[in-house]
């Protein structure tokens, strides 16, 4: 193989990125067929197709998967890199590259991640919503610097736990299931009713199956999501139940949007947890951002 051409996998990782290549060239300041030659060039030095064309503009093959999968490690890497050494110039300043898992991105989080900005304002955070799988991986590649999650999670990596608090999910329903308020009612018995949860592969998803399963039940769910932000819209539409966590729904409760179901069983709470990789040195900024999060005279506990 010839000398890597960076600027061949640059336009390559833009154009994955939107999947098309207008919009890969509006961002790099580039001509459209200035951006076709380039893949076409990568395409004949790789020796495959990376992209097929589709009504919307191109989507990856599955070699283009493939390749994607390291290139946008490689792309972000270089990108915090150009970013660092520029901020290095600025006495004070830094970078915090962070990753937040969709049951976990809740209010409390946010607000110790603002506290933590007003604190070091020349912090440059940049913070990214992934799945719980996806953040595991980013902190293990060092996408990312640190990330917070939910338990249960699964890592084939070594990695440094903090507890930040704990999180206890709750079943609710919308005004059209008025008829559960004040019932009691049993894991077996939501089978009866629309059920909403989060599709197969998600650690919240994982979780429930498990616990329904510790009672002989097979969870069958009417509608799968692949975000725990979706759930709630969906209950308050009338459209299931669903299991999300107190905090996510109080308000939704406290203004009678929804109301929580309650259960003959108990749902064991899970934890929110601050994950970093034993293989990276933890520098100022992350012990920093780490006693902002635990920090109990910012904010009341979790």
């Amino acid at each position: 193989m010839s000398d890597v051409n960076f600027e061949h996998y640059k336009v390559f990782y833009y154009v994955a990125k939107y999947h098309n290549i207008t919009s890969a060239a509006h961002a790099l300041y580039l001509s459209q067929p200035s951006v076709s030659r380039s893949i076409a060039n990568l395409e004949e030095e790789l020796g495959c197709k990376l992209f097929t064309r589709s009504k919307k503009g191109v989507e990856l093959t599955a070699e283009g998967q493939q390749l994607y999968k390291h290139v946008r490690i490689a792309c972000k890497h270089f990108f915090s890199a150009v970013e660092e050494l520029s901020l290095m110039q600025q006495e004070g300043s830094g970078i915090l590259r962070l990753a937040i898992s969709d049951a976990a991105f809740q209010q409390r989080i946010i607000s110790r991640i603002s506290e933590f900005h007003a604190k070091y304002p020349a912090v440059h955070l940049k913070i990214d919503n992934m799945t719980t799988p996806e953040t595991i991986e980013a902190v293990h590649t060092n996408v990312v610097d640190m990330a917070v999650v939910t338990t249960p999670f699964v890592s084939q990596h070594e990695l440094n736990t903090t507890e930040l608090g704990e999180l206890q999910d709750i079943l609710v329903a919308g005004s059209a299931f008025e008829q559960l308020k004040g019932k009691e009612l049993s894991l077996s018995e939501l089978n009866n009713y629309t059920f909403i949860t989060l599709e197969e592969g998600r650690t919240t998803r994982r979780f429930f199956d498990k616990l329904f399963r510790q009672y002989g039940i097979l969870l069958n769910p009417d509608i799968e999501l692949g975000s725990i932000s979706q759930v709630l819209p969906l209950v308050r539409s009338n459209l299931g139940l669903g299991f999300v966590p107190r905090r996510l729904a109080q308000e939704d409760i406290d203004s009678g949007r929804v109301f929580e179901v309650k259960l003959k069983e108990q749902i064991p709470s899970r934890s929110i947890c601050l994950i970093t990789d034993v293989e990276y040195e933890t520098n100022d900024i992350m012990a920093a951002f780490t006693e902002a999060l635990t920090d109990t005279d910012i904010l009341p506990p979790l």
